[in-house]
């Protein structure tokens, strides 16, 4: 909360929270302190939600973009801004949530006849954000220059302009989030093991999947609407935190989170400062990052 165009020092915050900041202190934090939130719940979100995908699934190059929510939710606020283009971010944020609504449905649909297995739901998902994101081309390439540029700075994972209300429905979908993770993390262990070991210790697997399936969305589809389209957190943290904890998701839960955050709000601080005051979206910088080490998984699983 310190870094930015403008430069603040810790006094500074100790008197915004304490109604003491100058008029110009407190414009600065009462714009970056938002936004700041959006990009800690953000990142803590979407790495909840690829720990419960790369479970559910058991592929560790799974994120929950792979279901196809991201995409749906992308469309969906793409469809709006380019329609309606006086709405205003309330409006981007519940087309978001529809769009991501309508592709679980589709998806889970569509994947509900195998059971939820790994392979048709990974596939369904995949081909889902595939044809999500053709159209979403289709609907920049037709629509007039200016909403084309607010609808690329949606996708970028821009955190500009949030405010405390767009963040507090992703606090309490992620409070909800927490707790079933935490109550159901030996459940959670299981279904990541094999498609039997379940079964034989009385596990209903179709339902258990769908349930954490269903968590994921709504953390993903929060995210999205509050913070923008920010894709690779799902991926990279799950994965590094299995890399320092293990396998147990009583470990693993609270690192990947508290790498999420991290790795969101970084991305942030690095887009609001190093080309300020122009800024670029957390999302651009979270592929800088996520794309090596995309890349470093897969050349390490050929070996």
């Amino acid at each position: 909360m310190l870094l930015g165009d403008s430069k603040l020092l810790l006094g500074d915050v100790v008197n915004w929270a304490q109604g003491r900041a100058g008029r110009t202190v407190g414009f600065v934090l009462d714009t970056r302190v938002p936004r700041v939130l959006a990009a800690l719940l953000a990142g803590v979100a979407l790495a909840l939600a690829g720990t419960l995908v790369q479970a559910v699934t058991r592929n560790p190059l799974a994120e929950p973009g792979v279901l196809g929510v991201s995409g749906g939710a992308a469309l969906g606020a793409v469809l709006l801004v380019t329609s309606v283009p006086a709405a205003g971010s309330w409006s981007v944020a519940g087309a978001a949530f529809a769009g991501a609504g309508i592709s679980s449905v589709v998806v889970f649909g569509l994947a509900a006849r195998g059971g939820f297995q790994q392979n048709r739901l990974v596939l369904v998902g995949f081909g889902f954000a595939t044809g999500a994101a053709a159209l979403i081309s289709l609907l920049i390439v037709l629509t007039d220059p200016f909403n084309a540029t607010k609808a690329l700075t949606w996708l970028s994972g821009s955190t500009y302009g949030r405010t405390l209300p767009d963040v507090a429905p992703l606090a309490a979908v992620l409070t909800v989030g927490v707790l079933v993770a935490v109550m159901r993390r030996t459940e959670l262990d299981l279904v990541s093991l094999d498609e039997d070991t379940p079964r034989l210790l009385g596990l209903a697997l179709s339902r258990g999947r769908l349930g954490f399936l269903v968590l994921s969305v709504l953390l993903s589809a929060t995210a999205v609407a509050a913070a923008g389209t920010i894709g690779f957190v799902g991926l990279v943290a799950p994965h590094a935190a299995r890399a320092l904890v293990g396998r147990q998701h009583v470990r693993v839960v609270p690192v990947a989170m508290l790498l999420g955050a991290v790795l969101v709000c970084t991305a942030d601080l690095v887009g609001r400062t190093v080309i300020a005051p122009a800024q670029l979206g957390a999302g651009l910088m979270t592929a800088v990052i996520g794309t090596p080490y995309f890349l470093h998984l897969l050349m390490r699983g050929r070996r």
